[in-house]
């Protein structure tokens, strides 16, 4: 549980100089009942004198004034002298307390607020979620102040911390210099008026302070004239109203994304399609795209219509079908259209017990069955074992690393964010030399897969089977083969571990098969993998054909050679 302390917020100072207000907060912490803190260019009272006037305001004890070059506000607290002079630029000055000896940990009542300056139309709160010492997790929320969505946001902010070992709700675009760029999922692309947008992350160092220089880059721009055309035609006209219709042409090699239109009018318009009014003031309009044309692919268009109709009522308002469209400027919100962001999601586990993994490493590099090479993501596991990572589109593989355990490679595809599934991520601890690890997981359905382990003597004649119906195969009083999980509820894993030095197996062949307990959906479309481990390797990795027929996945043999695949579908009878 968090120990947190509370925030004082001091008083806020108004200086009135001319016509102009500045106002500025001071954050400062609680202090004991027998100290003060003052906060003050020196030890004494420091005062500006006023040829105009001064404001006072003061309590029962003693007067700290601060003056202006026009007035002075004097503010004073029970106590002591407590002296604020604004210097050239607003600044916030944070008093952290000095934790007792058994605080570990320090959280302010209220997160740090970082805004930008000059009313920006959003505000930024920067949070300590969670801290253990050497390592931290954190939080952004971005909240739209304006009165109009903040579309696409992409935020910047100055932080001194090394790379995210994970982040949800955002992806890291870059880090340089001391500076990160992060942007939107696209699902979650849009704040609306009033809304916010949260991303987290996971920090694998010592927290160093809060990070500062929050910009939204994605902030409106205009397109150059060269880069767009658009025309404007009457299509109807009957005399008391008429349809106009708009065309914006994209003339380069790049998608405008999020387009908007602002143009001068002199007409009202009654109705519109394929846009949005957002705004309508002394003739001059803002248009915004639909939802489902918000982008203008390379070299083709787009195109909104409008009536425009004289009301029934006013017979003195009269409409005019020859004015047109001017002052027009295309707005958008990058030059390229970023790709759909997509998610993976995993979980680690101990293929042995089907426990959670916490503090598993997860490095993520693209492509299938690609174990070499720079990755492109990296994740620490949680305290359930899970991982989480926003990619764009396309095949990943996924390294799995921790003490103790076999390095383990998974092959991940990004979904859709509604649509994401867990993927097992199952790892074996580390074997003596002379034993095997079989390892399956497959899809949430069917439910039910079963490992089946076939031992054949040198005749050719099954000699024993391990399964779930018999799940510890022993010789000579030691045990040689164990089905160590038993998963029916759909993912897995089910694992055997085989004994293969024992001199039980001299001579004979194993035969594994995966079973498809519950029928349904059959097992091609099952999405199974296969893991085999020995010793402290990962010797090979299956996948199950996606065409063929039958209620089973013949995958391998076992043998004093080695693995030999047979990676087919089968009918298989395991009485």
């Amino acid at each position: 549980m968090f120990k947190k302390k509370s925030v004082l917020v001091s008083s806020l100072l108004v200086v009135a100089m001319s016509f102009n207000m500045i106002s500025f907060n001071s954050f400062a912490e609680e202090v004991p009942d027998e100290e003060n803190a003052t906060i003050a260019p020196d030890e004494e009272n420091a005062a500006i004198d006023s040829d105009d006037e001064a404001a006072a305001i003061t309590s029962d004890e003693e007067d700290a004034t601060i003056d202006s070059d026009d007035e002075a506000a004097v503010t004073t607290s029970d106590e002591e002298d407590t002296t604020i002079v604004p210097a050239e630029e607003s600044e916030v000055t944070y008093v952290l307390p000095e934790a007792s000896e058994e605080e570990t940990e320090v959280f302010p009542e209220e997160p740090v607020v970082a805004e930008e300056s000059a009313d920006p139309g959003y505000k930024v709160t920067f949070a300590l979620l969670e801290d253990w010492g050497d390592g931290y997790n954190a939080g952004v929320t971005i909240e739209n102040t304006s009165d109009r969505v903040i579309e696409d946001w992409k935020l910047s902010m100055a932080y001194d911390a090394p790379d995210f070992t994970t982040i949800w709700n955002g992806v890291v675009e870059s880090h340089e210099n001391g500076v990160f760029v992060i942007n939107n999922c696209g699902w979650n692309q849009d704040i609306p008026v009033g809304g916010s947008v949260f991303f987290g992350f996971s920090v694998g160092a010592a927290f160093n302070g809060e990070p500062t220089d929050f910009k939204n880059l994605n902030a409106k721009t205009d397109t150059q004239e060269e880069d767009y055309t658009v025309t404007y035609e009457v299509i109807a006209d009957w005399g008391t109203g008429f349809t106009g219709q708009v065309t914006i042409t994209n003339n380069t090699d790049k998608t405008i994304e999020d387009w908007g239109l602002e143009f001068d009018f002199a007409n009202e318009i009654t109705q519109i399609w394929n846009g949005i009014i957002e705004q309508h003031e002394n003739g001059r309009y803002v248009v915004k795209n639909a939802v489902y044309n918000q982008n203008i692919p390379a070299g083709e268009s787009v195109s909104f219509g409008f009536n425009v109709v004289a009301p029934w009522d006013n017979p003195d308002v009269t409409v005019d079908s020859s004015a047109q469209i001017n002052d027009y400027v295309l707005t958008k919100y990058s030059e390229e259209a970023e790709a759909l962001i997509l998610a993976i999601y995993g979980r680690v586990i101990n293929a042995v017990n089907g426990s959670s993994i916490e503090g598993a490493v997860v490095r993520l590099r693209e492509g299938k069955d690609n174990q070499e090479g720079d990755f492109i993501a990296e994740a620490v596991s949680t305290e359930n074992g899970d991982v989480q990572f926003a990619v764009k589109e396309g095949d990943y593989t996924a390294e799995v690393s921790i003490d103790g355990f076999i390095t383990g490679y998974f092959n991940v595809t990004a979904v859709e964010q509604e649509k994401v599934e867990p993927v097992v991520m199952a790892i074996s601890p580390v074997l003596p030399e002379g034993q095997y690890r079989i390892v399956l997981t497959w899809n949430p359905t069917p439910r039910d897969l079963d490992s089946h382990l076939d031992i054949y003597g040198e005749d050719g004649g099954k000699v024993a089977s391990v399964s779930y119906r018999k799940t510890e195969l022993s010789s000579n009083g030691e045990v040689v083969a164990t089905l160590d999980v038993d998963n029916t509820s759909g993912l897995g894993p089910e694992t055997i571990t085989i004994d293969i030095d024992n001199e039980y197996f001299k001579g004979k062949t194993l035969k594994y098969v995966a079973y498809n307990f519950s029928g349904n959906p059959v097992i091609a479309e099952s999405g199974a993998t296969v893991n085999v481990y020995k010793g402290s390797v990962l010797v090979d990795t299956f996948e199950v054909p996606t065409s063929g027929s039958g209620n089973a996945w013949y995958v391998f043999d076992i043998d004093a050679d080695g693995v030999h695949e047979v990676n087919e579908l089968i009918q298989y009878s395991h009485g």
